[in-house]
């Protein structure tokens, strides 16, 4: 309950007071000197305090929860009051410059008093925990004791039906722990499900355009199973064109429109819901298609969209995911045309149990995970909850007493309240800086694609994440995401390109209303979903727009206390009023912020000329444009990206810079490269050639990931060239650049390069030919888009790691290189807009990987061409 305030207040203290550059105006008010003690005492005791309730977060106490809260409220209103007081510095040095009648000692003595009231209101928290924990460790004792004396016929009578072997029952005994699986293990016991959708829509006899539903309660499986079909191979090739879109409980139908498009590989012009709809349909005409509708709550949001699908008598169908068994009678076509699903049986619910917690050692490991099996009802989104839960529990005691919580409130009788007890019970047994950075997702609307770089930026922002001697913020981060992944509370949703991070994630939308429920029983989150809401008197930290018209404010007046402004619609413009002066994050929103002091993150289509010079702390600046100013005023600043304009500044930053773009190629000199030593990420464009800038690049020692593109002409790579320098490049991606012969190969000397991308780039000459010292060894995901790549010649020595190659618009590539198919780690071929010729090499490599014993290995072909006669001349490179 505490988490976010005392995360977020320590992380401020750190950044106003502990780091080596602190505010020059808190610098030049002494308000340090004199309350150094002080400060480090604040620091450490919330940090104890909060490793002790860590400590009893397992104990489901009322006492120990009414001191979270009062923990919750003393960091709220200590961190409002130290920012509140730096704001009001910056406000008296701009009063017509008349002096300060305090003086700097009295700045100094009113931040002493804060501190001292806090640590105060700490102490009094920190002895009343400590009794809390002396009362209840008797009772802690006992029950154990009593546990011990369970006896074996008690055991085998509470396994009435099931199985289980023998084995050792010591308290301390382990369970094997086995990363939970996705996808195929929540469709355990769904195989006759996802066979009956299947050949509705690919074996139906019915040319007509048809209406499939899939229909059942939250959680049971619709989704995963609606993209199991959608995937299969079968399908696939059944289908010219395949779209997918997510409706959710307030449907947008420009999002919508969006997606559909997208998804079938089409740029959307534009943001007009009526020619989206229109470019929807002529995509769509004379095509036998496939389009997912998933999660559609209500008959207007069909309607809505269902005129941009013609029936074009080929057999096209649109499949649809719906809870209400209305929905789907009115909008589904006939019962031929409908599948509802039931929920799992006691045998294939423990088996999905079973097969993502692993193999217990003991049957009364056995015992207690057949009842909460029971508990779960057949529901599979509590059951893969709770099997994410119990697999983080290593010993007989711990599952026991989580057993006993969920087993110890009154009896419910409802799946919806067993869903909700397993949903809150693996909320609460997250540690407390694990369960702040899961609050945090209820900022986003449901369904939604989370941009993994994108909420690390932001939990940092919040200070919500807590660093470690040997991580960073970005390390601790990620394993945080790892591990709600590994807890089921989080869903991968797209791989990184090497396949190794996750990229994007979704929630389940059960999980995203207990997160969101969750979120504003603390007072942390306001959600506006409709135009013209009004805001509650209560204080909040965070402010979430999804209203589908463009937000009219007139309520930003209520934002006192508030952190976070996020819009999600559209990019927003408010009013001119002022807004809360505590504001350190601004998402897809643009605002008057030059009075702002305590800014961390900035991404929106807002000019940076807007930005205030004193948010000191500044660590991200995503912006359309970048204008002149001196980024030595950020010591914070790590990640700064202009949205697809080049940046114009005089080039000058603190050494902490981690990622820069968009460069252009006269800012690469090597007195800037050398000035950011630290940097990992670098996005550079030219429009007429690359001067030096190619070689100064290699003075980046630590860069990973290096992205050159050209905005006007094919600009050629020299052949050879010091970014073969790059050590540590791990990632590079190349737009509308050309190669003259192989130079491209030059690349294979690059010793941790995984990723390579190739995007409208030119061979001259049409042929890539490696030689054989000229292999990618460690390259793992190759992708070429809209190339002039002829012929290919090369073999499994060139690129002995690579486990996935991506294809998309070689409209020209003869076949893939035969040799692959000794490729060990080839695990995908996709190719989109590709001649026959090419597709039939890669399903040839595909057959013969699966003699060698590689089932695993998969192609995925979309839109296949015909080869151009020598008479089109209108050819694209």
């Amino acid at each position: 309950m505490a988490c976010v305030a005392v995360n977020s207040l320590v992380r401020t203290i750190e950044l106003e007071f502990l780091q080596p550059q602190p505010r020059p105006i808190v610098l030049q008010k002494q308000l340090i000197p004199s309350n150094e003690k002080l400060i480090q005492n604040l620091h450490q005791k919330l940090g104890n305090l909060i490793e002790l309730f860590d400590e009893n977060r397992m104990d489901n106490i009322q006492a120990i929860k009414e001191l979270e809260t009062k923990l919750r409220d003393v960091a709220f209103r200590v961190e409002d009051e130290i920012e509140f007081q730096i704001v009001h510095l910056y406000d008296e040095e701009e009063d017509l410059g008349i002096a300060d009648l305090f003086g700097e000692t009295g700045y100094s003595f009113k931040l002493g008093c804060i501190l001292e009231e806090a640590i105060r209101d700490i102490d009094v928290i920190h002895k009343e925990l400590s009794k809390v924990k002396m009362e209840y460790k008797p009772r802690v004792t006992a029950a154990l004791q009593a546990r011990k004396t369970t006896t074996l016929a008690e055991a085998s009578t509470m396994m009435a039906g099931g199985g289980g072997g023998g084995g050792d029952s010591s308290h301390h005994q382990h369970a094997s722990h086995a990363q939970p699986l996705h996808g195929s293990s929540i469709m355990v016991g769904k195989n006759n499900d996802f066979h009956i959708v299947k050949a509705m829509l690919i074996q139906h006899s019915s040319r007509q355009l048809e209406i499939v539903s899939i229909q059942g309660m939250g959680g049971i499986g619709k989704t995963i199973l609606a993209k199991l079909v959608y995937k299969d191979s079968s399908v696939v090739s059944h289908f010219d064109i395949r779209a997918w879109a997510v409706a959710s409980q307030y449907h947008n139908k420009l999002q919508m429109l969006t997606n559909l498009l997208e998804s079938t590989g089409r740029v959307a012009s534009g943001t007009q819901e009526d020619r989206l709809a229109q470019q929807l349909y002529q995509n769509l005409m004379q095509q036998r298609y496939l389009v997912v509708i998933d999660d559609i709550w209500s008959v207007e949001a069909w309607d809505s969209i269902k005129a941009c699908f013609p029936d074009n008598g080929n057999g096209c169908r649109v499949l649809l995911t719906t809870r209400s068994a209305k929905v789907a009678t009115i909008i589904g076509s006939n019962n031929d045309f409908s599948h509802q699903i039931q929920l799992l049986g006691e045998g294939d619910s423990w088996n999905l149990f079973h097969e993502m917690t692993g193999k217990f050692q003991g049957f009364e490991f056995d015992m207690i995970g057949r009842q909460i099996v029971e508990k779960c009802k057949g529901l599979p989104l509590a059951i893969v909850v709770a099997a994410g839960l119990f697999s983080k529990l290593y010993t007989l005691d711990e599952w026991k007493n989580v057993a006993e919580a969920l087993n110890s409130s009154a009896t419910t009788t409802t799946i919806d309240e067993e869903c909700s007890r397993i949903l809150s019970s693996s909320y609460n047994h997250l540690s407390h800086n694990l369960k702040a950075c899961f609050l945090y997702l209820s900022i986003f609307p449901e369904d939604a694609e989370i941009d993994v770089k994108e909420i690390i930026k932001l939990w940092v922002a919040e200070g919500l994440v807590k660093t470690s001697k040997d991580m960073s913020f970005d390390a601790v981060a990620r394993r945080h995401i790892q591990e709600l992944k590994d807890r089921n509370l989080i869903v991968l949703s797209k791989p990184s390109s090497c396949g190794r991070k996750v990229k994007t994630f979704r929630m389940h939308d059960l999980l995203h209303s207990f997160c969101v429920r969750e979120a504003k029983k603390e007072n942390l989150l306001h959600v506006v979903y409709e135009s013209g809401s009004k805001f509650p008197q209560k204080h909040f930290r965070w402010v979430s727009i999804q209203s589908r018209r463009l937000y009219k404010e007139t309520l930003y007046s209520s934002l006192i206390n508030c952190r976070s402004i996020f819009c999600f619609s559209r990019p927003h413009t408010s009013s001119n009023s002022k807004i809360s002066p505590l504001l350190r994050v601004l998402y897809n929103t643009q605002c008057e912020i030059a009075y702002l002091v305590h800014l961390r993150c900035i991404l929106s289509w807002v000019a940076a000329s807007t930005i205030p010079f004193r948010s000191w702390n500044l660590q991200t600046l995503s912006v359309c444009r970048i204008d002149e100013m001196s980024f030595l005023e950020f010591p914070q600043l790590q990640h700064l990206r202009s949205l697809g304009i080049p940046m114009d500044f005089p080039i000058c930053f603190h050494q902490n810079l981690k990622s820069i773009g968009m460069l252009r190629v006269d800012h690469c000199t090597k007195e800037f490269f050398t000035s950011i030593p630290y940097v990992k990420k670098v996005k550079i464009e030219s429009e007429g050639g690359w001067n030096d800038c190619i070689n100064n690049i290699a003075y980046l020692h630590q860069l990973q990931s290096l992205f050159l593109l050209s905005n006007r002409h094919r600009i050629l790579i020299p052949n050879n060239n010091c970014i073969v320098n790059l050590k540590n490049l791990m990632k590079l991606r190349l737009l509308y650049v050309s190669f003259e012969g192989n130079a491209i190969n030059i690349f294979s000397k690059l010793p941790k390069l995984e990723v390579l991308l190739l995007i409208q780039c030119e061979w001259i000459g049409g042929g890539w030919e490696l030689l054989e010292n000229e292999s990618f060894d460690k390259l793992i995901y190759l992708k070429i888009i809209a190339s002039n790549l002829k012929r290919w010649e090369a073999s499994d020595c060139h690129f002995p790691n690579l486990e996935r190659l991506v294809l998309h618009w070689c409209e020209e590539l003869e076949m893939i290189p035969a040799e692959f198919a000794e490729i060990q780690n080839l695990k995908l071929i996709e190719l989109h807009r590709c001649l026959q010729s090419a597709v039939d090499s890669a399903k040839e490599i595909q057959r013969e990987q699966h003699e060698h014993g590689n089932d695993n290995m998969v192609v995925i072909e979309e839109d296949t061409i015909e080869p151009l006669s020598s008479s089109d001349d209108e050819l694209e490179p």
